[in-house]
């Protein structure tokens, strides 16, 4: 059997899945578990993202600038707080 699933009823199928899921025995659920890994490493789309550490040239001068301006700022303002 093969049942097509649009976007808007995906939340309705996720109830269904776990609670059929619930039923079938650990085995059943560990090849489940298997074929659901299976899929999403053939076909899933997962957003390329940068989690590396590294600060780049640009990351920098950013850094920089807005450390200078804070520093400029806070000297311009230090002493005017008297009340």
């Amino acid at each position: 059997m093969h049942t097509v699933i649009d976007q808007s009823s995906t939340a309705a199928h996720e109830q269904q899945i776990v609670q059929t899921l619930r039923l079938l025995p650990p085995e059943k659920v560990a090849e489940v578990w298997d074929f659901v890994s299976f899929l999403q490493d053939r076909y899933a789309r997962s957003p390329v993202v940068d989690v590396s550490d590294a600060w780049s040239d640009q990351d920098l001068l950013d850094l920089t600038r807005a450390s200078l301006a804070y520093a400029e700022n806070s000297l311009a303002h230090e002493g005017h707080d008297d009340a």
